[in-house]
C-alpha cells in the first residue's frame, strides 16, 4: 500500500530534532531528567518507516498502540489466542513530526480497557471516545501490519537492513533505564525465536529482527505483522522451542515440607 508520501509531517533538517526552530537542546541520554525510556527511540522506530525502501508496503491504516493503561486499535483476545493476545490491528497512523516529538498523530474511534474478552463481546469493554494523538511516553508497543513485497528483498529484509549502529543504546549505571540492554543481549544470544510480554501484549515465536536504541522490533512468524516493543517494558522472555520442545512438560510445582513439629524445651 502507497502513502504517496502524505502520511508524515514534513521532517526537521537531517530528521533532528535539535534543528527544529525554538528548540531547546535536549538533557543528555543518561540525564535523569527524562523518564520515558522508549520515547524518542520510538519515535525513530516509526520514523523508519516512511524509508523509500518499506513506505509503500505499510499499512499505515493497520496499527495498534498498547498503552499502560488502555489499548488503541486493537484488544486483548480471549479466545483462539495465536502468535499473540492481540486482535488484528485497525488504528490508523497518520503522521509523525520530528519537532513535536512527545505525541504521533493517529486517528481511532476509541479505546478499549486491557481485559481479555471474545470478538462477540468486545464492545463490553470499548471506550467510544474518538482519540487522534498519542503520548510516546504511555506507549509500550505498537504493532502494524505490511503488504509482502513483489519481488526483490521481503519486507522483513527491507525493514532489518535499516537496523543498525546508526541507533545505538545509551544508558547510564545511574540512569533509571538500565534493563532494556541486558534484555536485548539475552535474546540476541538466543538461537531460537522468542516468548515474550511487553506490559498488556503477549508474543509467542516471535523473531527477533533487531532494535533501535531501546526499542525491540520483531516478526510475528505467522503473519504481516511487526511488533515495536519497549525493551524496558519486557517482564518475562524465553527461547520458543516449539512442540515437542523443552518445557512441553512441566513437572509438578516442589511445596515445601511441613516443618516438623518440635516439643516444648523443659524448663524445669
Amino acid at each position: 500500500m502507497s502513502n504517496n508520501g502524505w502520511m508524515v509531517s514534513r521532517p526537521c533538517q537531517n530528521n533532528e530534532a535539535h534543528h527544529c526552530p525554538g528548540h531547546k537542546p535536549e538533557p543528555k541520554p543518561c540525564q535523569k531528567e527524562d523518564d520515558c525510556c522508549c520515547k524518542k527511540d520510538m519515535l525513530k522506530a516509526l520514523e523508519l518507516l516512511f524509508n523509500e525502501k518499506i513506505k509503500e508496503y505499510v499499512c499505515f491504516h493497520k496499527f495498534s498502540f498498547i498503552g499502560r493503561k488502555y489499548l488503541v486499535g486493537t484488544f486483548l483476545e480471549k479466545d483462539e489466542i495465536g502468535h499473540d493476545n492481540t486482535a488484528a490491528p485497525w488504528a490508523k497512523l497518520k503522521s509523525i513530526d520530528p519537532c513535536q516529538s512527545d505525541y504521533i498523530n493517529i486517528l481511532a474511534n476509541g479505546f478499549y480497557y486491557p481485559i481479555p474478552t471474545t470478538v462477540y463481546h468486545k464492545y463490553n469493554y470499548f471506550v467510544p471516545y474518538p482519540v487522534d494523538k498519542v503520548s510516546l511516553c504511555d506507549l509500550e508497543a505498537i504493532q502494524f501490519e505490511y503488504s509482502p513485497c513483489v519481488g526483490g528483498w521481503s519486507f522483513k529484509e527491507r525493514l532489518t537492513s535499516l537496523l543498525d549502529k546508526k541507533h545505538p543504546f545509551m544508558c547510564c549505571k545511574d540512569d533509571d533505564c538500565c534493563c532494556g540492554d541486558t534484555t536485548f543481549r539475552n535474546l540476541s544470544f538466543s538461537t531460537n525465536n522468542v516468548n515474550l510480554t511487553a506490559g498488556w501484549l503477549a508474543l509467542k515465536n516471535a523473531e527477533v529482527l533487531g532494535r533501535v536504541g531501546n526499542v525491540l522490533v520483531l516478526s510475528d512468524t505467522s503473519s504481516n505483522k511487526i511488533s515495536f516493543v519497549c525493551l524496558e517494558s519486557i517482564g518475562f522472555y524465553g527461547s520458543y522451542y516449539g512442540f515437542g520442545g523443552a518445557y512441553d512438560t512441566f513437572d509438578e510445582p516442589v511445596t515445601p515440607d511441613e516443618p516438623a513439629t518440635l516439643d516444648e524445651p523443659n524448663i524445669e
